[in-house]
């Protein structure tokens, strides 16, 4: 694939976030961007400022016949009408990791993977490299705050990639350097079981030239089944791993540990990234950082200065006396390490968490690992799951199943659960609160309402 020659570029599904991404890329390299959709998002807003022309329904009348390169979401159904002339017209046309695949190989690319963590780890490790001057491109699953994108556009050898695991789409990469953080039971509908993940996540490993070029979470159980190679380089906390952490400490909105790589201190990490699930990206990017030769000086400057990511527990503002935050957290692991980090920020406040499931078969095949998830909230409030497009719309559980379940079973006598069927309701029950840290998670829509609150 020759973008040089690529002049005008389609991109169906525009609004998602890796499909935004490349569209941003194209606008960069000054090529003609038009895209559709079927709703107007911040994301459409942004390209449509930078010069994209985007049209909020999926019609023949969209593309132009004179397209170079259609590029389509992975929610993109076959029969879309502008993916069937595409075709007809013999445009090439690539899927999202189609087209990063094969961009993966003009560069020496560092893919980062796992169940949970790849987006902030994708942004600490192009954080950390930007700091030491190596000027990577970078496509990551969200928008970094301090450049509100979710693409850099550099001008190195180096492209650092979010490696995606859902439908196997990490394996369509050509990686050079494998940051692998977690591996965790997820994406059931695709996989169906653990076996089958693990075996997907093996098939990528061993799509590295090198193992020497492999970091990896050794205190995964999941991950340490795989054959990973004696040259991998482990993380972990404990000195039991190449690359760790020694004298962890926490104060309000800080954490603090010295960064040690074979009994040897390299540098103090202070972050504001909450949780022990926080310190493993941590680790991965520094450890990655590390093999580029990297100072440890500006790793640890560059983590210090890190100011977080869209989505990821990201500070909205005071509201009703409540301290408000919002995160993408939407499996039942990751809900419970995130109200870890926040309990361990916040001892002596009440914490109120905010759900919204994710997919009606997510939610019902990790029903069981959803009960146990919210043990360290005070309060529990559930949203209705949000529906994905293509994916199942007739589940044998939904969130209010959960809620019933919860109430009944599992509720603590410190705690209480609500269930709130629209924004209306759920701002109803949130005013009720004071002094609360409020936590509102979620990868669907429940985030539109976090946006509109009014902060002081």
């Amino acid at each position: 694939m020759d973008i040089k020659k690529i002049k005008q570029v389609h991109l169906i599904g525009i609004g998602g976030i890796g499909i935004s991404a490349i569209a941003k890329m194209m606008i960069e390299l000054k090529k003609q961007v038009s895209g559709s959709d079927l709703l107007k998002n911040s994301l459409t807003q942004d390209l449509e400022k930078l010069g994209a022309k985007i049209f909020y329904e999926h019609n023949v009348k969209n593309l132009d016949k004179n397209c170079d390169l259609v590029i389509y979401s992975p929610a993109i159904e076959n029969d879309n009408p502008e993916l069937v002339l595409a075709k007809k017209l013999n445009i090439q046309c690539l899927s999202h990791f189609d087209f990063l695949g094969g961009l993966s190989k003009d560069y020496t690319t560092i893919a980062i993977t796992g169940t949970h963590g790849k987006s902030t780890t994708t942004a600490l490790v192009s954080m950390i490299m930007i700091k030491a001057g190596l000027d990577p491109t970078v496509f990551v699953g969200t928008k970094i705050s301090k450049y509100n994108s979710n693409f850099i556009l550099g001008k190195s050898k180096y492209l650092v990639v979010e490696a995606d695991e859902y439908d196997y789409k990490m394996l369509k990469l050509f990686p050079d350097y494998i940051g692998f953080i977690s591996l965790d039971k997820d994406h059931l509908d695709v996989y169906k079981n653990l076996k089958n993940i693990k075996d997907a996540f093996q098939k990528f490993v061993d799509k590295l030239k090198s193992k020497s070029n492999l970091i990896y979470n050794s205190d995964d159980i999941n991950i340490r089944d795989l054959k990973l190679g004696k040259d991998s380089m482990p993380i972990g906390l404990t000195d039991n791993s190449d690359l760790y952490v020694e004298n962890v400490s926490r104060n309000t909105k800080m954490q603090i540990f010295d960064l040690c790589l074979k009994n040897k201190k390299l540098c103090k990490i202070e972050t504001s990234l909450p949780g022990a699930y926080n310190i493993y990206n941590i680790l991965v990017a520094c450890a990655i950082a590390i093999k580029l030769g990297i100072k440890p000086a500006i790793i640890s400057q560059a983590i210090r200065d890190f100011r977080g990511l869209w989505r990821r527990f990201e500070f909205m503002g005071n509201w009703h006396k409540n301290l408000v935050f919002s995160d993408y957290a939407h499996h039942p692991t990751a809900v419970k390490s995130l109200l870890q980090g926040v309990r361990g920020f916040y001892q002596n406040r009440k914490i109120t968490i905010v759900f919204q499931p994710h997919q009606e078969d997510r939610t019902e095949q990790l029903f069981d690992e959803f009960l146990n998830c919210f043990e360290l909230a005070d309060n529990i409030v559930l949203y209705p799951v949000y529906k994905v497009s293509g994916r199942r719309s007739a589940p044998k559980k939904n969130a209010y199943d959960l809620y019933k379940e919860i109430k009944k079973n599992y509720l603590k006598s410190n705690q209480d659960i609500y269930y709130t069927k629209d924004f209306k309701e759920l701002k109803k029950i949130l005013s009720k609160f004071k002094d609360n840290v409020v936590i509102i998670t979620g990868a669907g829509n429940i985030d539109d309402f976090v946006r509109n609150l009014e902060y002081k």
